[in-house]
């Protein structure tokens, strides 16, 4: 299925901030590839998947099934800042320039206060009368410099008078479609969904020199997600935001006085823009959100506020979360720890990665017939009457390593029928009193139910569902670490994704006597894999 290409610059001035607004006008352009009726028809990826489960639903801003809900945990989404300069580090954001740091730093901020805190809807735009105040998803950012030897030609060719991004007048530097899809290979940039900012080489020659009448390109291009693809990349491109920063830092010199604003709040007013708008804007994109609504949506090409974000938009991002390859990016251990409960029979012919712990109740069955990818601190939970029916599918775990399992009660089954496939080692089943057989070595043809007295035949029993310890948990002083190979890096994210400590050391201990009171993320990497876990500093 080829790729569905979103040309788009934020339009109109900024949004008010204290009553001033950023002084730069956006252009506005908009190019699909292919029709969104494409996607909503892609084909079946696997044999067992008939994509007729509602949670599959595409009908676009329309499936409540994924509404977060108010007690909901956050998900967490990896995004890489990639940086393209000069050789000598320049002709960009500056990786150890504490200005340009402070600078990004606020951005992404503002970009994760934004996700946390929705405004009301404005009167006369879609369901005006049911709002959500907090997306619950946040953003990681990795910061990332790559010397580009082509930085010197670093023209888009976009040409704004015929609005034509293919102007042939322009050089096309990597390539036509501006993505950058070279660093999609490149080793040392972690998983992540990358967003390259490449800076216009002419532009910055003159804006060094104090010559700022030309203006930088102010818009960005996102992909929107496949559904059949699910390892297929997603990204962003935003030309010229490092111009854009320039050009504001030497308005501010030339026009300096008592009548001005000073760079600071010029910057002030840059970054929350850009981060509490734009970013969200462009990053809807990925989650196949369309320019729609009035001006108060997010997602608007209207002038307004752009604050908001309807609750068929809220859901409709994590409904991509699930079903797209956008899921790639959220990390292994996002968990939303809350339960989506099956109260009726339901079937999951669906490729299809959940959040959050299953409960079947109600009598009910659930059948998995095509691919579930599980939250390792998740389970499937089989109340007494229900049964969860396997066949054909594939369960795992989002990390690959662990995962809390299936658990019966009372006189629940498990059934797992011929053709399926589970050759993992963390996939078990149990009841109160006992483990029962499964994982390598099973027999598909018979039914795990609570009468069984066989234990599991996994390689790891009990050593890979405890595979990484730390305590005390809550904390106010010190974390422990308890994992069974060599740490390369522990990273400690706040819940806004800001990196708060890292260290490149095999650590068994950290201090955080330092931090504020709240929750934290703990990162821990070793030569095999990534595990995240959640910590409360006291």
């Amino acid at each position: 299925m080829k790729k569905i290409f979103l040309f788009l610059a934020i339009c109109n001035l900024f949004y008010m901030i204290v009553a001033q607004s950023d002084q730069y006008p956006r252009q506005c352009v908009t190019q699909i590839k292919e029709s969104s009726v494409e996607i909503v028809n892609a084909k079946k990826n696997l044999i067992n998947c008939g994509n007729t489960s509602p949670y599959y639903n595409q009908n676009f801003h329309n499936n409540p099934l994924y509404i977060p809900q108010q007690n909901d945990d956050n998900i967490y989404i990896r995004l890489n800042f990639i940086f393209p300069t000069k050789p000598d580090g320049t002709g960009n954001f500056e990786e150890n320039n504490p200005e340009h740091i402070e600078f990004l730093d606020n951005l992404i901020t503002q970009f994760n206060l934004r996700l946390q805190y929705l405004q009301a809807p404005s009167a006369g735009c879609e369901n005006s009368t049911q709002q959500i105040w907090d997306t619950k998803i946040r953003v990681i950012v990795n910061k990332i410099w790559k010397v580009d030897p082509a930085w010197d030609y670093l023209v888009t060719g976009f040409n704004p008078a015929n609005n034509n991004p293919y102007d042939n007048n322009g050089v096309l530097i990597p390539g036509p479609n501006y993505h950058y899809s070279y660093y999609d290979t490149d080793s040392s940039i972690p998983v992540g969904l990358n967003i390259v900012f490449a800076n216009n080489g002419n532009l910055y020659q003159q804006y060094q020199s104090g010559n700022i009448n030309n203006a930088p390109l102010d818009w960005a291009v996102s992909e929107f997600p496949d559904f059949t693809q699910f390892n297929s990349k997603l990204r962003q491109f935003w030309p010229d935001l490092y111009n854009g920063y320039l050009r504001r830092e030497q308005d501010a010199i030339i026009n300096a006085g008592p009548n001005f604003p000073t760079f600071e709040t010029i910057k002030q007013w840059f970054y929350t823009d850009i981060g509490a708008r734009a970013m969200v804007h462009e990053l809807g994109h990925n989650f196949r959100l369309q320019h729609h609504d009035c001006g108060g949506n997010i997602m608007s090409y209207n002038s307004g506020s752009h604050d908001y974000l309807s609750v068929e938009d809220v859901s409709f991002m994590f409904q991509n979360a699930s079903i797209s390859n956008v899921r790639q990016y959220f990390t292994p251990e996002s968990f939303k720890n809350t339960y989506l409960n099956v109260n009726s029979n339901q079937l999951w012919d669906i490729n299809f990665r959940n959040y959050n712990t299953v409960k079947i109740d109600n009598n009910s069955i659930l059948k998995t017939t095509c691919k579930l990818i599980m939250a390792p601190e998740s389970r499937v939970v089989v109340k007494s009457g229900s049964a969860f029916v396997i066949e054909g599918a594939e369960i795992s775990s989002a990390n690959e390593a662990t995962w809390n399992g299936i658990k019966i009660e009372g006189n629940g089954y498990c059934l797992i029928l011929p053709d399926t496939e589970i050759n993992n080692n963390y996939f078990y089943a149990y009841t109160d009193n006992s483990v029962l057989k499964t994982s390598s070595g099973f027999n598909p043809e018979k039914s795990l139910d609570n009468t069984s007295k066989k234990k599991i035949e996994s390689k790891n029993e009990t050593n890979n569902i405890n595979e990484v310890k730390i305590f005390p948990n809550p904390t106010g002083d010190f974390i422990n670490i308890e994992v069974n190979e060599k740490t390369t890096l522990l990273t400690i994210y706040n819940l806004s994704g800001q990196k708060v400590f890292n260290s490149v050391k095999d650590l068994k201990r950290i201090n955080v006597q330092n931090l504020p009171s709240g929750m934290y993320l703990l990162e821990i990497k070793t030569d095999s894999k990534i595990i995240t876990k959640k910590f409360i500093k006291k």
